[in-house]
């Protein structure tokens, strides 16, 4: 008799109902931190906006100018797709087994850089037949997962053909760690986010080149003889599942779709498990008013199903808002039985149940009978070795670029503006627009004004819109006489800024922007995915904010309180701040003409970033189009001539540079 399912899914099918739950970090002892408060109000500020548009669509017509205004904006988020001619398709070799065959091939979705692919297809059926492509999820093993693998057999013995590729950074195209260790690969959200890292700094991101991979995989999906075009479906889990929603809302080719593990409400899975990696947090996303459930709505009239997991860690209370405001605009747009939501009692995963009802809903939607019995060996399935694309001659005959690769083409040659000074204006202004922060930035609405209150210990803080955000640092006066404040970022001892003589200073004066010394978020903020600081940085990016334009505005908003003070409207200010500080300090210094700097261990430039494969610096240094606009030489070059002290460069792998 066949195995229900393979071994390896029945245990982790066991762990995660035991453990997703218990793994929820301690809400209310995080939520303490003064920004996880603020990130929360700002958070719960778009929900309520959000449900002050949603609650007025009562009628069709409401609904279908919604649906249009939505399909735009999910455009904008998702941005333009990276261009370039890519057609080929290369068959390396074909797996034989009983009932199916699959074609191990590359496809190409940008010049000469490609998609590991495996095609299922039933050996002995009347074609042309409906066809789904599945999307992968954050397994490493990419499309040889066993339970991707389950799926993908399980429908092709149903009639069904199938694609599926590997993500980059899983599978064939996993990303190497840093050093040369052959079995040193990073997982698939490490390799997520330092790709999308990367090509922020020019104005890019991961989430157009994986949709770049979607719509190339569907060309060819779409250009196989054995598939019935009107017949085409998009199914995925976990990040699979995120892909399968913009697929399902951006490209019409799709006429059915099912994300599992995926569609929740955005402000409730920030406030448990914080943002996700950098694929599922789209620029501007929540600042156009979107929310998961739009994913839904713009792809109507398509029969839809939702799968997710009692016992997930993206929130079940977020999907059971989710499906009632999709059901809402489903019923209004004359769909209301095309969309299906199905809970499995089980955790994240692509379990057997779950596999069950997305390919009984396919079934359903392309007048296809479901086969009962369809007599599978789950512990004789295809492994990584059988599908894997890399294999005899064909695969050896053509090039192949990495992403690392056409990120370093898109650098190009050393920014050529760094041979000459800027207008200072030109680069404060390009500077606060990569930032996100207003032209006409001053004192936010309902901020405290004077607020800059000394204790004797020497601590103060400030508010950053009132009630909101508490700014904190610290003052150490040094002398009576008059002369320079010298200003410290993100300093949690104040003897290591003193680089001179203490007389050189007339006071020192520490502040530690959002998320930083005392609101430094607990590393346990998150689900464990990654770190907190990675997190809030794409909570600000689907906001249309920076993080790091935010610990920018704490600066400024602290050199605002400081020339409030009597005495000390027109003191002498000095900025210093180390590593990723001394960006924030260097940001703040052009765009408050401030031209006095000490600036230690300063990233010596954007483009190596992009250069180099790895770095270890943290995600905040990270601003879109930066790299475009200037680099770290043209920064400096607009506060000559000054007193700019540099105290070293590092490269990023935070090595001494000369």
């Amino acid at each position: 008799m066949m195995d229900k399912w393979s071994l390896e899914e029945e245990i982790a099918d066991k762990q995660s109902e035991r453990t997703y739950i218990d793994a929820y970090p301690d809400i209310e002892k995080f939520r303490r931190n003064d920004f996880m408060r603020y990130l929360d109000f700002i958070n719960t500020d778009f929900l309520v906006k959000r449900k002050n548009v949603t609650r007025l669509i009562d009628n069709r017509e409401k609904a279908q100018h919604y649906q249009e205004t939505i399909r735009k904006k999910m455009q904008i988020s998702i941005g333009p797709l990276p261009e370039g001619n890519a057609k080929r398709a290369f068959v390396t070799e074909t797996l034989e087994r009983e009932g199916y065959r699959v074609d191990k091939l590359y496809i190409e979705t940008l010049p000469d850089y490609y998609a590991t692919a495996n095609f299922y297809y039933p050996t002995d059926a009347k074609t042309p037949l409906p066809a789904l492509l599945f999307l992968c999820g954050h397994a490493p093993e990419g499309k040889a997962s066993v339970t991707y693998v389950s799926f993908c057999v399980e429908a092709v013995l149903n009639g069904f053909c199938v694609l599926t590729f590997d993500v980059v950074g899983q599978g064939e195209r996993k990303v190497r760690k840093e050093g040369n260790d052959d079995a040193a690969w990073m997982n698939p959200v490490e390799a997520h986010c330092l790709l999308d890292q990367k090509l922020s700094l020019t104005g890019e991101h991961l989430g157009a080149y994986m949709m770049r991979d979607n719509v190339k995989a569907l060309d060819y999906l779409l250009s196989r003889p054995e598939v019935d075009s009107e017949r085409v479906g998009v199914a995925g889990n976990s990040g699979g599942g995120t892909m399968a929603a913009y697929m399902g809302a951006y490209d019409d080719r799709i006429k059915a779709v099912a994300p599992c593990c995926y569609i929740t409400e955005l402000r409730s899975l920030l406030h448990r498990i914080m943002a996700q990696d950098a694929e599922q947090c789209l620029p501007g996303f929540m600042r156009q008013g979107l929310n998961h459930s739009d994913f839904i709505t713009a792809a109507a009239p398509k029969p839809y199903f939702i799968g997710a997991a009692l016992f997930d860690f993206f929130p079940i209370d977020g999907v059971r808002d989710a499906f009632i405001e999709a059901k809402a605009m489903y019923r209004l747009l004359g769909f209301e039985s095309g969309l299906e939501l199905y809970v499995s009692l089980k955790g994240h995963g692509l379990w057997h149940d779950m596999r069950e009802n997305v390919l009984r809903f396919f079934c359903r939607s392309f007048s296809m009978a479901f086969i009962e019995n369809k007599k599978i060996d789950y512990e004789q399935l295809p492994d990584a070795e059988d599908l894997q694309c890399e294999v005899g001659d064909v695969a050896a005959s053509f090039k192949r670029k990495s992403l690392h690769h056409l990120i370093r083409e898109r650098a190009g040659a050393p920014h050529e503006q760094s041979k000459k000074k800027l207008p200072h204006g030109f680069m404060r202004d390009r500077l606060m627009q990569a930032l996100k922060l207003p032209q006409d930035f001053g004192e936010p609405a309902g901020a405290m004004k004077n607020s800059l209150c000394i204790e004797e210990d020497g601590t103060f803080a400030f508010e950053y819109e009132a009630g909101r955000m508490r700014i904190t640092g610290a003052w150490r006066q040094l002398t009576e006489r008059p002369g320079c404040v010298l200003i410290a970022v993100g300093e949690t001892e104040l003897e290591n800024v003193l680089t001179a003589k203490a007389g050189e200073y007339e006071a020192i004066m520490t502040i530690h922007p959002r998320g930083t010394g005392p609101a430094a978020l607990d590393p346990q903020s998150s689900f464990g995915l990654f770190d907190p600081e990675t997190a809030s940085a794409y909570n600000a990016r689907m906001l249309g904010m920076t993080l790091q334009g935010m610990r920018v505005m704490d600066v400024l908003m602290g050199i605002s309180r400081l020339r409030q003070l009597p005495g000390y409207e027109h003191v002498r200010i000095l900025l210093h701040g180390q590593e990723e500080h001394a960006l924030t300090a260097l940001y703040a210094a052009v765009i408050a003409e401030i031209h006095d700097v000490c600036l230690k261990h300063l990233p010596v430039s954007f483009r190596a970033f992009q250069i180099m494969e790895s770095h270890r610096w943290k995600p905040v240094i990270f601003v879109p189009v930066l790299s475009q606009a200037f680099d770290v030489e043209d920064l400096l070059q607009a506060l000559r001539p000054g007193n700019i002290r540099i105290d070293g460069f590092l490269d990023p792998m935070k090595h001494a540079s000369l």
